[in-house]
């Protein structure tokens, strides 16, 4: 085995550009440890592989190189270790995002599928759902639907809540009374936060679990039946709650997306 080895050896040996050595020479990482007083050429010896070698995996964890400059020639195991600590938690915290990513993406993905469209509207159906949380907006009597989407956008853009991560899915609490006419009346608009937020409660709302009896429909268009409802509750208390919460079907006219009605037993 030889001891010194050419910039090119070096590369080739341990997988690396010529470019990369030479540039970890420019910033003072790790120089040729030789030089020919004949030749002027510069040589690495056996025994630095194992340093570039450390770059290398250093870098892979993420490790700047200006990091790895100091640890490489500070030459000991503890100015390497709170580094190592340092990435690890880092790592965590990137799997912690990575993680919530991919919980969004399937709440989405079921999101885009929870409705048969090919169900008969006026079918009844009960589910069970888990605490919800959300911010809303006031609706008024005879506006325009731009008007509500205007005030809750306005809403979700203050301070309050710039730390907090919000799901497209918008909804209304509605008039049951007026349900039961075949009119839609929005009292409120709002939209669904990811997780209970560690805001003062004043600033969103719970949306309590529970059974829900449910249908759907396209509520903008005012096209159910109400009698499936009037049938239902004729000698029930007429409950308080009720929610339409809007699942699009397409990603260009929302005014003829699908709504499942959801009203709190």
């Amino acid at each position: 085995m030889k001891e010194l080895y050419t910039i090119g050896e070096t590369a080739s040996l341990l997988g690396i550009s010529t470019q990369t050595l030479r540039y970890y020479d420019k910033i003072g990482l790790l120089s040729p440890g030789h030089t020919d007083p004949n030749t002027g050429y510069r040589y690495y010896f056996y025994n630095q592989f194992h340093y570039i070698d450390r770059i290398k995996y250093l870098q892979g964890f993420g490790m700047p190189l200006d990091n790895i400059k100091k640890i490489i020639h500070s030459g000991r195991v503890d100015s390497l270790l709170p580094y190592l600590r340092q990435k690890k938690q880092e790592s965590i915290d990137e799997l912690d995002k990575i993680k919530a990513r991919i919980d969004d993406i399937d709440w989405y993905i079921d999101y885009f599928t929870y409705l048969d469209k090919d169900e008969n509207a006026d079918f009844l159906y009960k589910v069970q759902i888990e605490e919800r949380y959300i911010i809303k907006v006031p609706c008024f009597y005879g506006e325009a639907l731009a008007n509500m989407e205007i005030r809750l956008a306005k809403a979700k853009s203050q301070k309050s809540y710039a730390d907090l991560s919000f799901r497209r899915q918008y909804g209304y609490k509605i008039d049951v009374t007026s349900l039961m006419k075949k009119e839609f009346y929005p009292k409120e608009y709002f939209v669904y936060l990811r997780e209970k937020p560690k805001i003062d409660p004043k600033f969103y709302e719970i949306l309590p679990a529970g059974e829900y009896l449910c249908f759907r429909t396209r509520i903008l268009e005012e096209n159910w039946n109400p009698d499936v409802l009037t049938e239902y509750f004729e000698n029930k208390k007429v409950p308080k709650l009720a929610l339409a919460m809007e699942f699009e079907d397409n990603l260009v006219e929302y005014s003829k997306a699908w709504y499942e009605i959801q009203i709190l037993l």
